[in-house]
């Protein structure tokens, strides 16, 4: 079995250096943090757990709290968190709380029950009733794709992204516009959205506004049985916008799928942009703001799981980029 002078050895390192990369040290510079990791994954190195299981005060377990498991964007994020993981002797614990306030409190209690020794959350609002009694407990959380008023966060400039989508339909002519989000998730997007339409001189029309429910874009059945009436819509009313956001990449395949069957091109008849840059938008071509799955996941992991003295709360905010695609491509140019 490997030992920790091997992997310096390999790497190319000191045993020091193996030391703070599997302690999470933000000293190690990333080039360095790789070269470790490989040397571990080349010589099927674990770090050992029974140092936090002797200590009495580490679990050696981090919980992770997501919306759903539906949209890939969530599924690339706990891919990097368990990797994350993985290399320090940790294991992830995954809940979904489907966007519901009281879920995602009973999970918040029931891990924190199990003893994990930190929380890496996307939360609900339920965030603020809870901020009060998990700082209590004094496990290192970091809420991750949102900013928070209470905890370490690192999050995505969700109004930016919007706004650069607004700017590129209006760059490539479309005077009628629409949108697909969710309630009580995605209202800084839309505010944005309006925003840059207004500052033009354009005009936001209120029919081609499409609003679901909190929580229903994780329920499969009743998320598509949703989607097929904006695509019903969409494919009668016949001064449909020219072009739509939607709230993720899954969302917008969907709707691009069926406006297909309705006989609506897509781009020609309506030009389709959405959220998250996942797999699904890089396969089928989709226009959508893309986020630094592994950059979001580094940083909140090194929030919780590098012990030092703290006395204010910590936020990143990334900047998110727009990929244009065939969605939403004016066939007269070939990118922005």
């Amino acid at each position: 079995m490997a030992s920790i002078k091997d992997v310096a050895k390999k790497a190319g390192v000191s045993t020091a250096t193996v030391s703070r990369v599997l302690n999470n040290h933000p000293s190690v510079i990333p080039q360095t943090r790789q070269a470790v990791r490989d040397a571990m994954d080349y010589l099927c190195y674990v770090p050992s757990k029974s140092a936090f299981q002797l200590s009495g005060k580490c679990s050696g377990l981090i919980g992770v709290v997501v919306p759903n498991l539906v949209n890939p964007h969530f599924c690339e994020l706990l891919a990097t968190f368990e990797e994350e993981a993985r290399y320090i002797g940790k294991s992830a614990i995954v809940k979904t709380h489907q966007n519901q306030p009281q879920q995602d409190k009973q999970i918040i209690h029931t891990l924190i029950g199990m003893g994990i020794d930190s929380l890496l959350w996307v939360p609900t609002e339920a965030e603020a009733g809870l901020s009060e009694w998990l700082t209590a407990t004094a496990i290192p959380v970091a809420v991750v794709t949102q900013v928070s008023r209470f905890f370490n966060s690192v999050s995505i400039d969700q109004a930016k992204g919007a706004e650069s989508i607004a700017e590129h339909f209006i760059q490539t002519g479309h005077t009628s516009f629409g949108f697909v989000a969710q309630e009580g998730v995605d209202n800084r997007k839309v505010s944005a959205w309006s925003k840059k339409i207004a500052g033009r001189g354009l005009a936001d029309d209120k029919e081609n506004q499409f609003w679901i429910a909190k929580g229903a874009g994780e329920k499969i059945s009743g998320h598509i049985a949703i989607l097929d009436e904006i695509i019903e819509k969409l494919s009668a009313r016949k001064k449909a916008c020219s072009c739509l956001w939607v709230y993720n990449d899954v969302a917008a395949s969907y709707i691009i799928d069926g406006l297909k069957e309705k006989g609506i091109a897509v781009p020609q008849d309506i030009a389709i942009a959405s959220f998250d840059n996942t797999l699904l938008a890089q396969t089928k071509k989709i226009t959508s703001i893309a986020q630094p799955i592994g950059e979001i996941a580094h940083l909140a992991f090194q929030m919780v799981n590098h012990k030092e003295g703290q006395d204010s709360i910590e936020m990143y905010e990334i900047v998110s980029r727009l990929i244009v695609r065939e969605s939403s491509m004016n066939m007269t140019i070939t990118t922005l």
